[in-house]
């Protein structure tokens, strides 16, 4: 066993570990990847000559390939832990980054950002960072989930202000330089020396418990209320809640995809400069990172699908304020109001597929359903896209994205958890 990271006697238990490399993952795979794109997108799209269609495909490829890449990921996170998969993935990811700054033609916008992009960024992704979270605690997931899932937010808060700085100063292909550095000297570090597949690798139990063959009688008895029941991918996909949960959870994608690569560039058309709509995402940022902290801790008392409706519902009500933002007051205000709504999003969906189906075959159900979730991350971007090219607006795209918003949220609620399943 590693010397170096097994201390069984250590006052400060392990899972903690893992939630701060995790939050430094979300960091930098925040501020160098998806949610920055905006930023990019006009700068790139008038150098090259492109159509907001022609820049918002590879963006949605990208979403999409990591959707294809999850019944691989899935199993290889359960069966391996996520130390070497977000280690080799940030590596691929910084060099995909780094060879955007050659960007001249559609075909290297694929290759680069789609192709290498996702196949990094599939070792980073939810499926292994979240799963990971959720092998090391139960009792205290929702507050460790919500904590780490900050470092998303954090990114885009220090990120987003420095790469507007970078873009206007050394231009789009000299960030993009800089932003490949990020993940070798961040996350491929952090990742190797941290990273771990579960508490049972290191004589431990979940939320700090020691292994009962300890001999210890306490640690026993803590096991015993700790125990999760264990569905495997197979059980799982037979029951409805299943589906209820991959329908919701689909439409509150399509929305948030589609707002978060246009979010930018409608702003900006509305009027507002550059500089006040990275100041609206930075906005957003701040206000998320509380909104997670909270839907993480209140997680604990309450249910998850609850939490996950009111996510949606407001989210729908800032959506709203965003179609109506014309000033730097109301773009600011759709900010706050969007950050601590969707700013929950991904502690949310983590959680609800945790507190369903159990921590022992979380990455294999959560890497088979990926793939049902394709139409939702290439729909809401490639729909906006085309409805700005046809009418000019966002109007019938962000119309669209409420509606699903408010739908994802009734089928939440009608998702109640399934029967248990074996006993592990």
């Amino acid at each position: 066993m590693d010397s170096t990271v097994k201390n069984n006697n250590s006052r400060i238990f392990y899972g903690w570990y893992i939630v701060i490399a995790v939050f430094f993952a979300n960091w930098m795979g925040a501020g160098i990847g998806v949610p920055v794109f905006g930023l990019f997108f006009k700068p790139m799209s008038s150098d090259l000559g492109w159509t907001r269609a022609v820049t918002t495909v590879p963006l949605v490829m990208r979403n999409a390939l990591a959707q294809f890449t999850g019944p691989v990921i899935g199993p290889l996170v359960d069966k391996y832990g996520p130390r070497y998969l977000m280690t080799i993935g940030a590596i691929i990811a910084g060099v995909g980054t780094m060879l955007m700054s050659q960007t001249n033609s559609v075909w290297q916008f694929f290759l680069f950002f789609s192709i290498i992009g996702a196949v990094g960024n599939a070792g980073l992704s939810h499926i292994v960072t979240n799963t990971a979270i959720a092998k090391w605690f139960i009792t205290r997931r929702g507050r460790a989930t919500g904590l780490a899932a900050t470092g998303i937010n954090v990114g885009e808060a220090i990120m987003t202000p420095l790469i507007h700085v970078l873009i206007t100063t050394i231009g789009w292909r000299g960030t993009w330089v800089f932003m490949g550095l990020v993940p070798w000297l961040i996350i491929a570090p952090s990742s190797n020396l941290l990273m771990r597949r579960s508490p049972e690798d290191m004589g431990l139990k979940p939320d700090g418990g020691t292994n009962p063959t300890q001999g210890s009688v306490t640690s026993t008895k803590s096991v015993t209320q700790l125990e999760e029941p264990v569905w495997t991918p197979r059980e799982a996909f037979r029951t409805p809640t299943l589906w209820l949960l991959l329908g919701a959870i689909s439409l509150g994608n399509l929305s948030v995809s589609g707002v978060l690569t246009h979010q930018i560039p409608y702003l900006t058309d509305n009027g507002l400069s550059p500089g006040m709509a990275a100041l609206t995402l930075t906005t957003y940022a701040i206000f998320a990172i509380p909104s997670k902290i909270l839907w993480g801790f209140l997680s604990e008392k309450i249910h998850i699908r609850y939490l996950g409706a009111i996510c949606l519902i407001g989210s729908s009500m800032g959506l709203i304020i965003l179609m109506n933002a014309d000033t730097n007051t109301e773009a600011l205000s759709f900010g706050v109001v969007y950050g601590l709504t969707r700013g929950s999003w991904a502690v949310v969906q983590s959680l609800l597929w945790a507190d369903y189906f159990g921590r022992h075959f979380l990455g294999s159900i959560r890497g088979y359903t990926a793939p049902f979730q394709l139409i939702s991350w290439l729909g809401g971007p490639i729909f906006a896209a085309l409805v700005f090219d046809t009418t000019g607006s966002y109007t019938y795209a962000f119309m669209l994205f409420i509606a699903s918003y408010i739908l994802g949220a009734v089928m939440l609620l009608i998702a109640s958890p399934p029967q248990n399943s074996v006993s592990p």
